[in-house]
């Protein structure tokens, strides 16, 4: 139901084996698929600003209306902690890697809205 969705909230669900995540823009719902096309975080767990969604792993953007990959991940910055010099080379390599991970557009299903129900098209 519709009402399980507060107004700029998420909610993720399983569909016929798609996880899939309802979000609630402004009282208009949209559903995206629930894994971020960079490195597979539930992007239910990140934040949702209007129809721009933030992954919680990585800071890369979508907008939930066509599921178009608006920004790369944003890479942290550890050049001011200090660490053993085994872990700052393993960090070294993560983010070297990091440079290889392709981002992809997420999937976005149909989605309305009828009799309270929120209508997803597979």
């Amino acid at each position: 139901m519709a009402d399980k969705v507060a107004p700029g909230g998420m909610k993720a669900i399983e569909l016929e084996g798609n996880e899939i995540v309802i979000c609630n823009s402004r009282g208009n719902y949209y559903s995206i698929q629930r894994r971020c096309g960079h490195m597979n975080a539930p992007l239910d767990l990140g934040t949702l600003d209007g129809i721009y969604l933030t992954c919680p792993m990585h800071c890369a953007q979508f907008d939930i209306t066509n599921g178009e990959a608006l920004s790369g991940p944003v890479p942290a910055d550890i050049s001011h902690e200090i660490m053993s010099p085994v872990l700052g080379k393993y960090m070294q390599n993560i983010g070297m890697l990091m440079n290889y991970v392709r981002m992809e557009s997420i999937r976005t299903f149909e989605t309305k809205l009828e009799d309270g129900w929120v209508l997803i098209a597979l």
